[in-house]
């Protein structure tokens, strides 16, 4: 799959653009002018839109005990006090957790609709719109600034984007610091991005921060094949959520929380192995909608059909080159069910434009690279994003997966 990363800069429709594969790989010259010039390019590719940082509110809250469904909800009350302004006029959009936190971003509605119907006339359908600040690198234990002739945008190690002139990066470094003081394991660092031709300028500003620990990294093909890049990581929050999600694209969401939950109760053995009778009621409960599912995705099945080995048998022996599996949800279905079994729980699965993301126990991190080992051998890339030891010697891990065999 390839996509169109289109960076709006107005409404009177300026941008620059670049196509890259799913990877982020660059895959032609990039360009800039008008939308409709961009909308050219977008035959045959996912469109995918950066709006400027200064519309878009970023933060990162806990996340609420009854999971990401009340995110949304408790969103515009938690961050009421840090916002400038209405909250009922914000359009929320929740992205990916990270650990016990929820990235969150706020735009104002109005703007949004505006964004996206410049967008609209010029013949673009975006399967994603995200603040350009979340196409900064997030870089570990460091804070990532993009230096421009007349901007600056600045991404701390907590997520937080700021949009300012370029002569207060040492201002924002300050700020930086000052919230990672006495956190000595964590010591504060800056990578500073720019084109050659601001080599100059970003040396001045690099000596006015005081020997801070600073790294320069030119970006000889420009901005934007870094920015496309960094979209493609998954890491952002798309704001096509809620009232702005595209309708149809609703039933391929849908569909993929009905695989999701299949997944879940079916093609992980650990997933059901609770004890305690709380946990079997949960069990029977979760049973009762899971054989519910599968009755209405095989109603040809005989009344008295083992459900379950049913599906599991459809799964393994589906026609995967067909077009109704253009997506990849069934090879991964697959390679997920290949690579789980003793020793390993799905917590979480997410699925979306041909990747996906897993939260998974392993027993150790031996048998978390085994998952990993026999995704890559079932034709995906995987990346472990995080693995976490747990007090009783466990592993869970976080791991990005996409189907390399059509790319």
């Amino acid at each position: 799959m390839e996509y169109l990363v289109i960076r709006i800069s107005d409404l009177e429709g300026g941008a620059s653009w670049q196509a890259v594969d799913a990877h982020g790989a660059p895959l032609a010259q990039g360009g800039e002018g008008k939308l409709e010039q961009a909308a050219e390019l977008a035959e045959g590719r996912k469109v995918v839109l950066l709006i400027p940082a200064r519309e878009v509110f970023r933060s990162r809250l806990d996340l609420p005990a009854r999971g990401r469904r009340s995110a949304v909800r408790g969103a515009r009350y938690a961050l009421e006090d840090r916002i400038a302004g209405d909250v009922e006029e914000l359009h929320f959009a929740v992205g990916p957790a990270a650990g016990d936190q929820l990235e969150v971003a706020a735009v104002e509605r109005q703007r949004l609709e505006a964004l996206l119907g410049r967008a609209e006339e010029a013949g673009l359908l975006p399967v994603a719109v995200y603040g350009e600040g979340d196409a900064l690198p997030r870089l570990p234990n460091a804070a990532a600034a993009l230096l421009e002739e007349d901007a600056l945008l600045l991404r701390d190690g907590g997520g937080q984007v700021v949009s300012a002139q370029p002569g207060e990066l040492a201002g924002l470094v300050d700020i930086a610091c000052a919230e990672h003081a006495g956190d000595e394991a964590v010591p504060f660092r800056l990578v500073i991005y720019c084109e050659p031709a601001l080599q100059g300028v970003a040396q001045e500003a690099i000596a006015s921060l005081n020997g801070r620990e600073v790294e320069l990294r030119l970006l000889e093909q420009g901005v934007m094949p870094q920015l496309a890049a960094e979209s493609m990581s998954g890491a952002a929050v798309n704001l096509l959520q809620g009232e702005f999600r595209r309708r149809d694209d609703r039933a391929g969401r849908l569909r993929g929380v009905a695989i999701g939950l299949l997944v879940v109760a079916l093609l992980f053995p650990g997933y059901l192995a609770m004890d305690g009778w709380r946990a079997q009621r949960e069990y029977q409960a979760l049973a009762g909608i899971v054989d519910a599912r599968l009755r209405q995705m095989m109603p040809d099945a005989g009344a008295s059909a083992d459900l379950r080995g049913e599906f599991r048998r459809r799964v393994a022996s589906a026609d995967l080159s067909a077009a109704a599996d253009s997506d990849g949800f069934l090879r991964l279905l697959q390679s997920l069910e290949r690579a789980g079994g003793s020793g390993t729980r799905l917590l979480d699965l997410n699925y979306g434009n041909g990747s996906a993301q897993v939260r998974l126990a392993a027993a150790d991190t031996e048998t978390l690279d085994r998952v990993r080992r026999s995704l890559i051998s079932g034709g995906h890339s995987v990346l472990i994003q995080t693995a976490v030891p747990e007090s009783n010697g466990s592993v869970t891990g976080e791991l990005s997966i996409r189907d390399d065999r059509d790319r």
